[in-house]
């Protein structure tokens, strides 16, 4: 589990060269060799502002997406039925590209973010998404540091 402040984090792709280097047989797995509890959150942060103008201050939004990282041979979401929906399989099957299913969602300062829709069905799946990420913490019995911050903030 990830403890350092975001700003402090070594980037993704090195972390998972050192796991490959230390465990190459990772490299020989497919999505459905894996646990269905096997899983990864990314913390989205704004790391500068596009575009420049009045609508900065809405713009703040960040986002810790959790991902599934556990398919059945069907390609559907090992556990998780529920969000199989959001999976598109058509950018699945495209050569070269890997998607991670979306199994949850939490937002920070998304509220009176211009990318708020008053729309009742967005506004529902994302309590949805959060829902999902709690449960899926919560089964886990995982303390989440960006989690609790993004809840708690």
């Amino acid at each position: 589990m990830e403890h350092d402040a975001p700003y402090g984090r070594q980037p993704l792709a090195d972390m998972i060269s050192v796991f490959a280097c230390k465990f190459p047989d990772l490299n020989t797995y497919k999505s459905c060799d894996l646990l269905p509890s096997s899983w990864i959150s990314v913390a989205w942060y704004p790391i500068y502002r596009i575009p420049t103008g009045p609508t900065l201050q809405d713009l703040d939004a960040c986002f810790l997406t959790f991902h599934s990282l556990s398919t059945t041979p069907d390609g559907t979401i090992s556990g998780c039925p529920e969000t199989n929906n959001l999976h598109n399989s058509k950018v699945a099957s495209v050569p070269g590209k890997i998607t991670l299913p979306l199994i949850g969602l939490a937002s920070y300062k998304l509220n009176g973010s211009l990318w708020t829709s008053n729309q009742h069905h967005e506004q529902q799946l994302t309590t949805s998404l959060l829902k999902a990420a709690d449960d899926w913490l919560c089964q886990r019995q995982v303390d989440h540091p960006d989690y609790r911050f993004f809840l708690t903030h």
